[in-house]
């Protein structure tokens, strides 16, 4: 079974390839807003490469969010044509539930903390954990203030692995504040498209498919854009905008 991961979600588009559990290639570029120009040639690269056509394809696996606004939308619009054309199966997945398990095997037991920025001291942010090698959801996918994360997690006695971009980006703020058994990891190591096709496999070759009207992202809170203006104009409070 063939399947293609695809993560738009950040600023590094990530593009990776398994044949069942095999590693076949795995591209990851920082795109910023580029990922409608380079997205389509990345994947035929990725697929020439390896030897493959977009034609034999069984799946595909593609984040959903929270993330960047374009990046999922480009995503997850590219992954309805591949659905619609070529009539695969396809597994949508929560960004942070992603990047935690593509480091999960690493840290059994372990609470896992998967982090990206959201600007203004804010992240996207759940938490999850691996036992019996099984990864559980400990909470849903949420918009926080950094300082309310690191208050709600504190308490927890397990070992805690905080990562992503957001732990990169408030990499100070987290030090400073003495998080009991606590790891920081300020890379993305791991976190790449073959990880992303991996899962996908698991949950596809199980049934699972993702129906078409669900291939939309999932967004935490508006864009910084409308942020801004309703800041500005409105004079709102930055806190009604998180859903």
């Amino acid at each position: 079974m063939l399947i293609l991961g695809i993560d738009t979600s950040t600023d590094i588009c990530s593009i990776g390839l398994c044949q069942s559990r095999k590693f076949l290639g795995e591209i990851n570029i920082k795109l910023k807003r580029r990922h409608s120009e380079r997205l389509l040639p990345l994947i035929d690269r990725l697929l020439s490469e390896s030897g493959y056509d977009i034609q034999d394809i069984n799946g595909v696996a593609v984040t959903k969010g929270p993330g960047s606004f374009t990046g999922l939308r480009i995503g997850l619009s590219t992954v309805q044509a591949f659905k619609q054309s070529l009539d695969i199966p396809v597994y949508s997945v929560s960004t942070l539930q992603y990047m935690a398990f593509s480091i999960s095997h690493y840290y059994n037991k372990a609470i896992l903390i998967p982090t990206i920025d959201a600007l203004n001291k804010r992240v996207y942010t759940a938490l999850f954990r691996r036992a019996d090698n099984n990864l559980n959801r400990m909470t849903q996918d949420k918009a926080v203030q950094i300082i309310s994360l690191i208050e709600d997690i504190n308490d927890y006695n397990f070992n805690k692995i905080i990562f992503g971009s957001g732990a990169n980006q408030y990499f100070q703020l987290l030090k400073e504040a003495n998080l009991k058994n606590s790891k920081l990891i300020t890379d993305t190591v791991g976190m790449g498209g073959f990880n992303l096709a991996l899962m996908g496999y698991h949950f596809i070759k199980d049934g699972h498919d993702t129906d078409f009207a669900e291939l939309v992202p999932k967004y935490l809170k508006k864009p910084q854009a409308r942020l801004n203006w309703e800041k500005k104009y409105l004079q709102g409070d930055e806190d009604e905008n998180i859903s």
